[in-house]
């Protein structure tokens, strides 16, 4: 009786185990946003160890983990994939949405649409939400509302009731005009982590290593150093002030 019951549980272990899986090659694992995924123009001496060769009207690219190559002399650039490019397997991690009654896939600032035997890239459809956008998005101001931008998609942020940052899709390439984003001021950037800056001060961009935090439904970025940074807008673009510290 006892090896009887040993031998159904080792059943059931192993049924969980293949389970746990699948789940995984179909990529049904949407937390990716906590991952790090390498950014547009990023260099790297090889290839990751496993990938997908493409070809796209002529030109090579790489797949790997939802990431895209291109080979640039002895090494590989990390780029964004044309509108068109098909992949036969979703990144792991991706998001799924609809949008007027289609299936999208999400990822990394990426969309795709499922096709008879593959997926697509596909331009960003207006008004999907997503719950992170690369970490290379270019925050920008434009007739005073902020905007992250990539690859000609315009991402606007916003907090849900439950006090979750998520980010909606409000143009695509040419609806925004960025031509109104110009850098009129000179603000100083972040200084060294060793200096703590006073509370009030504004710079261009933040310090390497800040995350997003929300407080009483409010967006903070918090440094490394534990000082609070808040977003700021001129009529020109987005800058970062300290909040507290």
């Amino acid at each position: 009786m006892k090896t009887k019951s040993t031998y159904w549980k080792v059943c059931l272990i192993l049924c969980l185990s293949v389970s746990v899986a699948t789940q995984a090659q179909r990529g049904r694992h949407y937390s990716y946003g906590g991952g790090y995924y390498p950014v547009r123009g990023q260099f790297f001496s090889r290839l990751p160890g496993m990938f997908l060769s493409l070809n796209f009207g002529g030109n090579p690219y790489y797949y790997s983990g939802g990431a895209y190559y291109r080979p640039y002399g002895a090494y590989f650039s990390v780029t964004v994939p044309p509108f068109g490019l098909h992949v036969n397997v979703l990144p792991r991690g991706y998001w799924p949405l609809r949008m007027g009654n289609y299936p999208y896939y999400y990822h990394n600032g990426i969309f795709y649409r499922q096709t008879n035997r593959d997926y697509e890239v596909v331009q960003a459809p207006v008004g999907a939400e997503v719950p992170f956008i690369p970490r290379d998005a270019k925050a920008m101001v434009i007739d005073g509302e902020k905007y992250y931008e990539y690859n000609g998609t315009y991402f606007k942020d916003y907090i849900k009731p439950n006090g979750e940052l998520w980010y909606t899709v409000e143009g695509k390439h040419g609806v925004l005009n960025t031509d109104k984003n110009t850098n009129a001021n000179n603000y100083p950037t972040p200084p060294p982590a060793d200096t703590r800056p006073s509370i009030g001060e504004v710079f261009d961009t933040l310090p390497a290593g800040c995350k997003t935090i929300v407080i009483n439904n409010k967006k903070y970025f918090l440094s490394a150093d534990n000082v609070y940074y808040e977003e700021v807008m001129d009529a020109k673009q987005v800058r970062y002030r300290v909040a507290g510290k």
